[in-house]
């Protein structure tokens, strides 16, 4: 096995590069890959480049600190030879020599139990495959605009759902679902079953994130606070169905929170305490990728905790996982 392929089955087996990824923060980064690279701050994001290897993180609006957007891989970079190899990788596993093969790649994952799905292509010139447990996507090249069958690029943004296969109209839907915010409980049960197509966990993971999103943005929004009720009540009817599971919701609703109290302060919401708690409720001992998004989610919260001591303990052993 070569160099590159041991690289890249390492990092979409595991979702990091030597252990790295976005939601460590600037300073694990510069840690782990030896500095800052080549870095590029707007006035909310910072970029960062080590060769193949970027990260890219977003600053919270009031002071919150960074959040975590992504950590890329620029396999095709090795088109040109090895002189875009990170220094850091280098000094792991060694010069690459070339191009990585997807088939290669992907024998490699199968030996390890690593199993891809296929989820986008060829019309974007890329094959897409998705690694669930580690939450990656890999793209393969397809010619005539790429090199047939070798990895280009391998992407992290934790949280993404691929399991969606509804694909309607987004304007349609919202409309749907800001009608549905004035109704009772017992009126959106009935409005969920009647307009509820065969595939309904499809369907309603689409509608709920997409009321998310527009509920937590910085769009206007008459009314907003009975759109977060909404939300909520969406997760927890989507519960109760199946759609999803307890440990989904927790993280969920911290990922909301988190937006809401960076953008819109003056909306009552759950207290720190409950929606943390929630979240390190579901942490388990192998710290899964799941297990690491809970304890980022809740780290976005940790300035409001009456007491730290729990949070700082298992957010320990995430960083050391």
């Amino acid at each position: 096995m070569s160099a590159g392929v041991e690289f890249v089955a390492d990092v979409v087996r595991t979702g990091t590069v030597l252990g790295l990824d976005a939601n460590l923060g600037p300073d694990v980064a510069a840690e782990v890959m030896g500095g800052p690279g080549g870095e590029n701050r707007g006035s909310r994001t910072c970029w960062r480049s080590y060769g193949l290897v970027e990260v890219g993180w977003y600053l919270r609006e009031r002071g919150l600190g960074w959040k975590g957007e992504h950590l890329a891989v620029q396999v095709h970079r090795l088109r040109h030879g090895d002189d875009r190899l990170d220094d850091a990788v280098a000094a792991r596993y060694g010069r690459f020599g070339g191009p990585v093969m997807f088939d290669e790649v992907r024998a490699e994952l199968a030996a390890r139990g690593a199993g891809l799905v296929p989820v986008g292509g060829p019309e974007t010139g890329y094959r897409q495959y998705w690694q669930p447990e580690a939450q990656v996507t890999l793209y393969v090249g397809v010619g005539p605009e790429f090199p047939d069958g070798v990895v280009e690029k391998v992407f992290t943004a934790f949280g993404q759902d691929f399991t969606i296969s509804f694909d309607g109209d987004p304007k349609a839907v919202w409309q749907q679902v800001k009608a549905v915010a004035g109704m009772s409980a017992e009126q959106r049960v009935r409005w969920a079953t009647a307009k509820a197509p065969e595939d309904f966990r499809s369907w309603w993971r689409y509608c709920a994130r997409l009321a998310a999103a527009r509920t937590s943005s910085h769009g206007e929004l008459r009314g907003r606070d009975r759109f977060v009720e909404l939300v909520f009540w969406m997760w927890d009817h989507g519960l109760r169905e199946g759609v999803y599971a307890a440990k989904e919701i927790a993280y969920l609703r911290a990922e909301f929170v988190a937006r809401l109290e960076e953008l819109h302060p003056e909306l009552a919401l759950p207290s720190h305490d409950e929606v943390v708690g929630a979240c390190l409720d579901h942490v388990g001992e192998a710290m899964t990728r799941d297990d690491k998004n809970l304890v980022d989610a809740a780290r976005l919260l940790r300035h409001g905790l009456t007491d730290t001591s729990r949070f700082d303990a298992v957010y320990e052993r995430r960083r050391t996982a």
